[in-house]
């Protein structure tokens, strides 16, 4: 960050290059809906224990409301409508509302209320507590966008967000299959310099790591990798892709892992609303 670059100008402009660059190596087809082709993954895993919404559900109590932004296919609103009156989950995927109407039939939440639409955009009333998990990463004008999450919140605002980027883990193949390394999207550090910038000193709470995954099957594995660096299929791109994972990547078990991958640190911050 330059000596004139506020921490809300960098956290945009890194969001807007990284966002770049994709958009000028890109050789796929671009999909309307983003999501679509990966919405399936983000099917909830209903665990009780779940730290995430265990540690929303006490901030909320059991007669509160609460604004999910960005709630995708309900991996933390399905448990967390649970424990409290009433859930508002605001998704602009149609996919991805998809998956979460399935998963909250499925669980008998229906206390969930799907708003389709941007948090930008949206039209809701306040709640008790307004949290984003994992959204950030996708919001070009950071500023607004925690702006209107602290006027509608009554009682705490939460942000979940990792400590590396969420691909980090395929960072290591930009250089090899697009020439260059990976820019980086803005995360907890830059979120807590922007929240700083705005007058709140958040409550900065770790949450158990994202641990490295397996990639499934190597064709699985190479289609993930894929569609994860915007190769298309059959390109040159795509034969370059095949060379580094035989580089990057070992199989074990029938399944391909990452060499060197390392867990991804977790963080909550949170906040008491009006302080902005």
């Amino acid at each position: 960050m330059t000596s004139h670059e506020t921490a809300i100008k960098r956290h945009d402009r890194m969001w807007r290059e990284e966002r770049d660059q994709a958009e000028r190596l890109r050789s796929d087809h671009v999909a309307s809906d983003h999501w679509q082709p990966n919405a399936s993954t983000f099917q909830p895993v209903i665990d009780e224990r779940e730290p995430v919404a265990d540690a929303l559900a006490q901030w909320a109590g059991p007669d509160g409301r609460v604004i999910d932004v960005g709630a995708g296919g309900g991996r933390i609103a399905v448990p967390l409508a649970r424990r409290v009156r009433e859930l508002v989950a605001v998704e602009p995927s149609e996919s991805m509302r998809d998956v979460l109407t399935r998963a909250a039939d499925e669980h008998g939440a229906d206390n969930i209320e799907i708003v389709a639409s941007t948090w930008e955009d949206a039209d809701v009333a306040p709640a008790d507590l307004v949290f984003a998990a994992h959204v950030t990463y996708s919001v070009p004008r950071i500023e607004p966008f925690l702006r209107k999450m602290d006027r509608a919140a009554t009682g705490r605002v939460a942000l979940v967000t990792f400590g590396d980027p969420a691909q980090h883990v395929f960072a290591p193949f930009w250089k090899q299959v697009h020439g260059e390394e990976r820019l980086r999207l803005p995360v907890r550090n830059e979120l807590i310099a922007v929240l700083r910038e705005m007058g709140v000193d958040p409550r900065i709470d770790p949450r158990p790591p994202r641990m490295p995954a397996s990639f499934g099957t190597p064709e699985e594995a190479f289609d993930l990798a894929r569609r994860r660096l915007f190769i298309g299929e059959g390109t040159p791109a795509a034969t370059r892709l095949r060379n580094a994972m035989r580089a990057l990547t070992e199989e074990r078990d029938g399944e391909v892992w990452v060499n060197h991958a390392t867990p991804n640190e977790i963080s909550m911050l949170s906040w008491k609303p009006g302080r902005m």
